[in-house]
């Protein structure tokens, strides 16, 4: 028998989001950083030196947003931009050694929230989340939605009730 329970894991994973981000991504959440901060932080430490393009298709961000956002990290000296040595046209963004032990400040202190967290939920059920929430993550990057499923909000501002 499948289960149809796509709305209360729609609904679950939207609260886990607002819990877990606790703040949108252009305000201070922690660390004295935004939300983006942290994602383009986390990221270049995770994959090293990269172009201002990566990064900003990596965030899901426009060039000139991540500009910005890359500015405030150099102020704060925890990432460095230069020039590619194969393109001087391009910019290529580091983090820096401070930037480096602050997402590593940032990951311990979130796995200990988690940890505190889940430390009542049963064994089986700790030892499978990371796996499911991975296939989800997966399952739900690799939908796509029929563009013709979207309805303009004008359209539904006019339905008459």
């Amino acid at each position: 028998m499948q289960v149809n329970n796509g709305l209360q894991i729609y609904q679950a994973l939207s609260e886990l989001a607002r819990r877990y981000q606790f703040r949108n991504r252009d305000e201070v959440c922690c660390y004295g950083l935004t939300v983006s901060q942290c994602y383009a932080l986390e990221a270049l430490a995770e994959s090293g030196k990269m172009p201002s393009s990566d990064l900003a298709t990596r965030l899901g961000l426009d060039l000139s947003s991540t500009t910005r956002l890359v500015d405030q990290l150099v102020r704060k000296k925890l990432a460095s931009r230069s020039r590619s040595v194969e393109d001087a046209r391009i910019r290529e963004i580091e983090i820096t050694p401070a930037g480096a032990r602050l997402v590593s400040r940032i990951q311990l202190d979130l796995v200990g929230l988690v940890d505190e967290a889940l430390k009542n939920f049963p064994a089986d059920v700790r030892k499978a989340l990371p796996e499911a929430l991975q296939n989800l993550t997966r399952a739900l990057r690799d939908c796509s939605v029929p563009q013709n499923n979207f309805v303009p909000v004008e359209a539904i501002a006019r339905t008459k009730r």
